[in-house]
Formats: structure tokens, C-alpha cells, sequence
């Protein structure tokens, strides 16, 4: 008799070929877990990546802020002859310089109001703010910047004021606009005096105020003969789109007597 082959299941092979349902919600438990921190992480490196893209924004914003400043403050000039017209004893033309300090915005760690510069001079550059003068542009103007609070909406403002015309008040007339509302720090230190010392090197004199004194610069027999600052240090600081706030500090040196004495020859 010749075998008979009959196909009977195997029930244990069938047992251990599929999953649980244990095996299954365990599976899936550790697929949602995966996920989660996946996605965690992508979400992560998201923000940290619109942080430092924010925080670059606001940087380069800054140093282009301060770039205008420096830029004007490289230029700055003390008109000896326009200072040396007096139309009467009491009226003295003003120029050079002048920089002062009052309270500014309140620091939000500390609570108090920080001190903030305020400067008035002449430069010799191109007129920002009169593009239809450009043909006849003496490139010769008053400039100024400060930090004022707008009364209405309580909001700092960075302001850079320009005049066109020369006139006796040098921080007065011409134009101003609003350049930022997000700094929060503008500071002016101007380098008053340099002292050789024994052992060698420079003790330097920095001072917060400045204001040029005609009479002085005139005056070619005075001690100290000069009518600028040797150098100004900037400190700005910026507040971004993400409510952080950069800082930066620059130096330039403004090489004036007794740096280069046959300017005022």
C-alpha cells in the first residue's frame, strides 16, 4: 500500500510565525517613543537654529548701526576759522564736538535707569539726508546722535540729526530720523589725555563729557593744544526680534594734535 501524504496545519508552527497582541502594543509603545524623541530633537535643533539666526539678525543690525556712527565720527572736524568769527562778545560759534550724558532706558536686570550719551559735531562727509542737494553738497555738516524716549508710545529712539547748513547752534536744526527703536544702550568715552610713563606705555585719561573749547584751541600757547578727543570708544547695545539683547565696543582713534599739530598750522 503506497503512504497517503494528507497536509495537516501545524498549530505550533502557526503559534510562533505572528505576533501577540502583547507583542504588538509593546512594539508600538516603543515606536511612539522613538518618534517622540525624534521629534524632540528636530524641534530642538529647530528653535536653537531661528535663535542663532535671530541673534546674527540682530548683531549685523547693530554693527551697521555703529558702522554709521563711527563712520560720521571718523570724519569730525574743529572749524578754527568758523569758530574765530564772533558776531558779538556774548555769541561764540559752536563746533569741534560736544558730547553729554543723561538717564536713559531702565535696565531690565538692575531696575535703574542707565546713562546714555548724547553728541553734537561736524564731519566732513556726504549729505544721508539731502539727496536733492547732492550737485552742490558742501560735504561739510552738523550731525548728531541721541536716544530719546517718545512720549506717546514710551518707546527709545535712535535718532541721527543732520543739518545741511552751518549755523552757530550746533545742536539744533536740519533733519532727524528715528534709525532704530531696539537699542538700549549708546555710550561715548573719549580719550582726553595720554601720559608717558616711566617704565614705558601711555596712561590714558578717558572722560564721558566733551565739549571743545574755541578759545583754547586757538590759543597756540596753551599746555594742552588740542580741540578733539585722541580716540572715542563706542558701546552700543541691541535688542532683537527674540527679546535678547548683543553688545559690541569699538575704538577708533581720531589723530588730531598733538597726533598730526600741522593741521592746525
Amino acid at each position: 500500500m503506497m503512504p497517503i501524504f494528507t497536509s495537516i496545519p501545524n498549530n505550533a508552527r502557526i503559534k510562533n510565525s505572528g505576533f501577540s497582541l502583547l507583542e504588538l502594543l509593546i512594539s508600538v509603545v516603543l515606536l511612539g517613543l522613538v518618534m517622540s524623541l525624534l521629534y524632540g530633537a528636530f524641534f530642538q535643533i529647530s528653535n536653537s537654529s531661528i535663535q542663532v539666526k535671530s541673534t546674527l539678525n540682530t548683531r549685523q543690525e547693530l554693527r551697521l548701526l555703529m558702522k554709521i556712527v563711527l563712520d560720521d565720527l571718523q570724519s569730525v572736524q574743529y572749524l578754527k576759522h568758523f569758530s574765530g568769527v564772533v558776531q558779538s562778545k556774548s555769541l561764540r560759534r559752536e563746533t569741534g564736538l560736544i558730547a553729554e550724558r543723561k538717564l536713559g532706558p531702565e535696565n531690565t536686570e538692575t531696575g535703574e535707569l542707565e546713562e546714555v550719551s548724547s553728541i553734537y559735531f561736524h564731519t566732513s562727509i556726504k549729505s544721508r539726508f539731502y539727496p536733492e542737494e547732492k550737485d552742490h553738497d558742501p560735504e561739510l555738516h552738523e550731525v548728531s546722535y541721541s536716544l530719546e524716549e517718545n512720549p506717546d508710545t514710551k518707546i527709545w529712539e535712535f535718532f541721527r540729526r543732520e543739518d545741511f547748513y552751518l549755523d552757530d547752534n550746533l545742536r539744533e536744526g536740519g533733519k532727524s530720523y528715528v534709525l532704530s527703536e531696539a537699542v538700549t544702550k549708546f555710550e561715548l568715552d573719549l580719550l582726553e589725555s595720554e601720559t608717558a610713563l616711566a617704565g614705558g606705555g601711555f596712561k590714558e585719561n578717558w572722560t564721558t563729557v566733551w565739549n571743545s573749547e574755541e578759545g583754547v584751541c586757538i590759543d597756540k600757547t596753551a599746555a594742552d593744544n588740542f580741540c578733539l578727543p585722541r580716540a572715542v570708544k563706542l558701546t552700543m547695545a541691541l535688542r532683537g526680534d527674540d527679546g535678547n539683547t548683543v553688545s559690541d565696543s569699538q575704538v577708533i582713534n581720531l589723530c588730531v594734535p598733538p597726533c598730526n599739530p600741522e593741521i592746525f598750522e
